[in-house]
């Protein structure tokens, strides 16, 4: 088994995946909030949200995590992103 520092080595590459991941995101996000103001389009769109959540329930339980708790953490990503589209 590995030892404890290698194994919080590994936490520390992780989370800085997972923060490059999201600054992709958000970038992906301001492009979408510059589409929407060139097109008029609402920043919120329940629909998309609700198709999100979805998705996210579903492959959260082929990752083996708890679905409600990955569902709360992309609300909160979502959130973060529709304020930046704003």
């Amino acid at each position: 088994m590995e030892d404890l520092q290698a194994l919080r080595k590994r936490i520390d590459e992780i989370d800085r995946q997972i923060l490059k991941d999201l600054s992709d995101r958000v970038a992906v996000c301001r492009k979408i909030g510059e589409y929407k103001k060139q097109q008029s389009l609402p920043v919120w769109d329940q629909i998309r949200e609700q198709e999100v959540y979805n998705k996210v329930r579903e492959d959260s339980v082929k990752f083996q995590l708890e679905p409600t708790k990955i569902e709360a953490l992309y609300r909160e990503i979502v959130n973060m992103c529709s304020d930046i589209q704003k």
